[in-house]
C-alpha cells in the first residue's frame, strides 16, 4: 500500500522536524563547497612547496575533483531513490572530509591529485540525495524554501573557504605552524586542509538526528523502475539531441568563463596585486558573500523580466551578455594597475558570473517535458561542470605554462575568455528563435 500511504503522508509532512533537515543539508553543502574550493586558495603555497606547474594545479583545481563528480552524479542520483539517503550522504561526507585531510599530508602531484579525485566522489551524493530528502520532508508549498536554505551553503561555502581559510592561513602562519600529537607540524597550507576536513565532524554528528523518511515506493521494485526510467529519459535526450545542442554548447562555454578566473582568482591577486594567499582568500571571500548572492538574485529577476515581456529565447541572451561581461571584467582584472581597480573587476566579474546562473539552471528545463526534467537536470550539470570546472582551470594552466613573463597567468585567462565568448555570443544570438520555437513545442504538449 506504497508504505501506508507514505506513512500518513510522513507524518503531515514531518512538523518543524524538516526546518532541522534543511538546515543541516546547509551545513553539510556549506561544507562540501569549502572542500571544493580551498584548493583555489592555496595554489600557490602548493605550487612553491611541490613545485608544480600551472597545468598541473589546473588539474588540481579543476579535473581532479570533476572526473568523480561528474561521471558518478546520476548513478548515485539512481541509488538514493532506493538506499537510506541520509546515511548515504552520511556516507559521502566522510569519504569527502578525510579525503581533505589527507591532502594535507600528500607529498607529490599524484597523492594530492588522488585526493581531490576522492572529494569528488564524495560530494556527488549530497545534491541528489538532498533534493531527494528535500521533496520527501517539504509539501510542495514549501519546497522552494526548503531548497533555497539548502542552495544558501554554496554561497556559505565560498565565502567560508575564502574568507576563512586566509584568516586560518594568517593564524597558523604566526603560530609558526599546526601542531599535531606525535607529528611534524602542519604548514599552513597543509593545515587549512586539515582544519577543513576535520570541520565536518559536527555536521556528521548532526546527521544522527535527522530521520530517514518513508518512501512513497516500494524498495524491492525501484531499482527495475529508475533503470527504465533513466534509458527512456536518456534516450529522449539524445533523440532529440539536435534541439539540445546549441544549449549546452552555450552553457558549457559560459560555465568555463566562471570557472577560467575564479579558479586563479587568488593566484592572480598574488602575482599580478603582490597579496599575500591570506590577504587574497579574505579579499575574494568578502567579495564572494556580497556580490555572489546579488548576481543570483538579478538574475533570477532580469530572467523572468525578459520572459515576461516575450523576449525569444531569453537564457541565451542572458548568457550572451554574460561572456561579454566576463571577457571585459576579466580583461580589467588583469590590466589594472592597482588594487583599486583590480577589486572593482573582480566583483563585477563574481556578480555576473551568478547573475547567469538562473539562465543555466532553466533553459535545460524549458526546453524539456515534465517527465523528462531530471534527468535533463541531471545530463546538464555534468556537461557545464565537466566543461567549466574540469577543463576551464585546466585549460588557462596550460597556456600560462607556454606564456612567459609575470603576466602569463592573466593573459591565460583573457584568451580562454575571449574564445569562449567568440562561441557564446554568435551561438546564442542565432538559435534563440529556435530556443523559444522548442519552448512553445514543450509547453503545449
Amino acid at each position: 500500500m506504497a508504505s501506508v500511504a507514505a506513512a500518513g503522508d510522513f507524518a503531515h509532512r514531518s512538523g518543524a522536524h524538516k526546518w532541522y533537515v534543511a538546515a543541516v543539508l546547509c551545513a553539510a553543502h556549506t561544507i562540501a563547497v569549502i572542500d571544493r574550493f580551498i584548493m583555489v586558495l592555496v595554489t600557490e603555497p602548493v605550487r612553491a612547496a611541490m613545485q608544480l606547474s600551472d597545468t598541473q594545479l589546473g588539474l588540481l583545481q579543476g579535473t581532479g575533483f570533476a572526473i568523480l563528480y561528474c561521471g558518478f552524479a546520476v548513478p548515485l542520483g539512481c541509488i538514493a531513490d532506493v538506499v537510506n539517503r541520509r546515511n548515504l550522504i552520511m556516507l559521502g561526507l566522510a569519504l569527502w572530509s578525510m579525503a581533505t585531510v589527507g591532502a594535507a599530508f600528500a607529498t607529490s602531484f599524484e597523492t594530492l591529485f588522488a585526493a581531490r579525485i576522492l572529494v569528488g566522489l564524495g560530494e556527488a551524493c549530497l545534491v541528489p540525495a538532498g533534493m531527494s530528502l528535500l521533496a520527501a520532508y517539504f509539501p510542495p508549498a514549501q519546497l522552494a524554501r526548503g531548497t533555497a536554505i539548502f542552495g544558501l551553503g554554496a554561497n556559505f561555502g565560498y565565502g567560508f573557504a575564502f574568507l576563512g581559510g586566509g584568516a586560518v592561513l594568517a593564524g597558523v602562519q604566526a603560530a609558526g605552524g599546526l601542531a599535531l600529537p606525535g607529528l611534524d607540524p602542519l604548514v599552513p597550507w597543509q593545515a587549512l586542509f586539515f582544519v577543513a576536513g576535520v570541520a565536518a565532524i559536527p555536521v556528521l554528528l548532526l546527521f544522527l538526528w535527522m530521520r530517514e523518511p518513508p518512501r512513497a515506493h516500494a524498495v524491492e521494485s525501484a531499482w527495475r523502475g529508475q533503470l527504465a526510467s533513466l534509458r527512456e529519459g536518456v534516450g529522449y535526450l539524445l533523440g532529440n539531441m539536435r534541439a539540445y545542442a546549441p544549449f549546452l554548447v552555450v552553457g558549457s562555454c559560459t560555465a568555463t568563463t566562471g570557472y577560467a578566473l575564479t579558479s586563479w582568482s587568488a593566484s592572480l591577486l598574488v602575482r599580478l596585486q603582490g597579496f599575500t594567499t591570506a590577504e587574497a582568500g579574505q579579499l575574494i571571500g568578502i567579495i564572494g558573500i556580497v556580490a555572489g548572492p546579488m548576481g543570483t538574485i538579478a538574475g533570477g529577476v532580469l530572467l523572468d523580466r525578459l520572459r515576461a515581456g516575450g523576449v525569444p529565447g531569453a537564457p541565451l541572451l542572458v548568457m550572451a551578455l554574460g561572456a561579454v561581461i566576463s571577457l571585459t571584467t576579466a580583461a580589467g582584472l588583469v590590466a589594472a594597475p592597482g588594487v583599486p581597480l583590480a577589486t572593482l573587476a573582480l566583483v563585477l566579474f563574481i556578480f555576473n558570473s551568478t547573475l547567469v546562473l538562473p539562465s543555466l539552471y532553466v533553459g535545460m528545463q524549458m526546453l524539456t517535458p515534465d517527465r523528462f526534467r531530471g534527468v535533463a537536470a541531471s545530463f546538464n550539470m555534468m556537461t557545464y561542470t565537466l566543461c567549466g570546472l574540469g577543463l576551464g582551470p585546466t585549460t588557462v594552466g596550460l597556456l600560462s605554462d607556454s606564456l612567459s613573463g609575470a603576466r602569463g597567468l592573466g593573459v591565460a585567462v583573457v584568451i580562454v575568455e575571449a574564445v569562449m565568448a567568440a562561441i557564446i555570443i554568435p551561438v546564442a544570438l542565432r538559435s534563440r528563435r529556435a530556443f523559444h520555437a522548442r519552448m512553445t513545442e514543450v509547453d503545449g504538449a
